[in-house]
């Protein structure tokens, strides 16, 4: 098996922490630490809802400013975690893997470095030309992963339909890019963009728009569908006549919810009629699957990982699932729980927030499956008791903010749109200290994984050192 060398482990884990600490750092609560990182206390466009989120301007060139950076951050996200996950799974599928995860390593640090260079201290050419080219190494790397995949059961084969279908939302992607060098596409691009972060049928008819809408949809929920099948190889799964229909439902749910999410570029949001049942059916097997894990006989960290496939699936399920399918009855008629309709004015700072919070939750997800995952795929001398109390915590803190962030999100009065129409109790006192909690976590398991792999390079280096004497 071409498991990975140390310090890919360690390179994806360092990478990722850097790249969330920043989006921390950069939030409001730290404003007077920008200086320290060499940008200045106030970013361009920057306007916030209080103490809480970042939100766009109305003024275009303000926005486009604001638009770029969450573009770019969001794209350095994401290439920092699928590098992780090229790591995992390279150490979870028999194949040679190093070309691959050297590929990952390089993409995601020249996405890293280019994009944000580019989003917070210069929009230079180089700096997006690195970016961009950071992207297209990765989507190399996943190329070679989607080919040299030997499938040898159903969930094998909904892997590899995944990674094939992130390709196809890579080229969308990159479609997308390539429109900025239109002018006139750009602009209109850019002001549906604007109009739909406060109501997104402004923004319908614009063809660009529908293409983005249909990239970012897709794409993250096929990184979610694959952290998870990754997650699942790492455990041992009670085979029968339900894990198999599981499975089967599974595949045919990501394929049908991913081609669906795709035909929002050409035919609209009619395309939902085929998305809804079919992510349902994606969601019913995952979260089957989920508690078919067998966790007797096993690691404490390796019962971790199945205790947190399940819970994980469970708090989507209340924090993205139920919220979604109220807000989706509520758009354009009042409900019992929405009232007056989601897409009055009244509720523009609400939806805003939903949107960016939905997004969020799905991320944070990705990462929490693939941190557990490697605790329980990594060798331990002495740092297992840490390690599994990190991925505790990390677990805890965010299934209590992914429940508790939809009280900030919805659970507020309407009130017509302005920088802080709320003050925010919901995140002072049940998100933000989730989000702590969950922060100390991920730091805990940091530190086991640094001390782990260092021992790994030392054992390493010890027969070398007694071959030279």
């Amino acid at each position: 098996m071409g498991g990975p060398v140390p310090s890919h482990r360690l390179a994806a884990f360092t990478l990722i922490v850097p790249v969330v600490g920043w989006g921390i750092l950069l939030s409001p609560p730290f404003e007077s630490i920008r200086p320290l990182l060499g940008l200045p206390e106030h970013l361009p466009a920057s306007r916030f809802n209080g103490h809480a989120a970042e939100i766009v301007p109305p003024d275009r060139g303000d926005a486009e400013w604001f638009l770029a950076r969450v573009a770019h951050y969001y794209h350095v996200v994401f290439a920092a975690l699928l590098y992780s996950m090229i790591v995992l799974g390279s150490r979870l599928y028999p194949g040679e893997w190093r070309d691959t995860r050297l590929l990952g390593l390089a993409g995601a640090v020249m996405t890293a470095v280019g994009g944000l260079g580019y989003a917070y201290y210069s929009r230079s050419p180089p700096l997006h030309g690195l970016f961009i080219a950071g992207l297209a190494v990765l989507f190399a790397s996943g190329l070679l992963v989607a080919v040299r995949l030997r499938p040898r059961d159903v969930l094998d084969h909904a892997l590899r339909a995944t990674l094939t279908l992130m390709l196809v939302g890579g080229v969308i992607g990159g479609y997308l890019g390539s429109s900025f060098m239109d002018e006139e596409a750009h602009k209109g691009f850019v002001e549906a963009k604007i109009a739909a972060r406060f109501n997104p049928d402004y923004a319908e008819d614009n063809e660009l728009w529908r293409a983005m809408v249909a990239h970012e949809h897709a794409m993250v929920a096929l990184a979610d569908v694959a952290a998870f099948l990754v997650a699942l190889r790492a455990l041992h799964l009670r085979w029968g006549r339900s894990t198999r229909l599981a499975s089967y439902m599974v595949l045919v749910g990501l394929v049908a919810t991913a081609v669906a999410s795709y035909a929002v570029w050409p035919v609209g949001g009619i395309a939902h009629l085929v998305i809804t049942p079919a992510s349902l059916i994606l969601l019913i097997g995952v979260t089957i699957l989920a508690f078919k894990t067998t966790t007797t006989g096993t690691q404490p960290q390796e019962r971790l990982l199945a205790l947190g496939i399940r819970v994980g699936t469970l708090a989507l399920w209340a924090s993205v699932v139920v919220p979604g399918a109220i807000v989706a009855s509520s758009l354009r008629k009042p409900t019992v729980f929405i009232n007056p309709a989601f897409r009055d004015p009244a509720w523009d700072w609400a939806e805003l927030a939903y949107n960016i919070g939905h997004w969020h939750i799905l991320l944070a997800a990705w990462g929490i499956v693939l941190l557990l995952a490697a605790l329980a795929t990594q060798e331990y001398t002495r740092t297992r008791r840490v390690a599994i109390l990190g991925g505790w915590l990390a677990l805890a803190g965010f299934t209590a903010a992914s429940v508790t962030v939809n009280l900030y999100m919805l659970g507020n009065p309407p009130e017509p749109y302005q920088p802080n129409p709320y003050d925010n109790i919901w995140l002072r006192l049940l998100v933000e200290p989730s989000l702590a909690v969950m922060a100390a976590g991920v730091a805990l398991a940091y530190l086991a994984v640094v001390y782990e792999e260092a021992q790994a390079s030392l054992r390493g280096l010890a027969p070398r050192a007694f071959e030279k004497k």
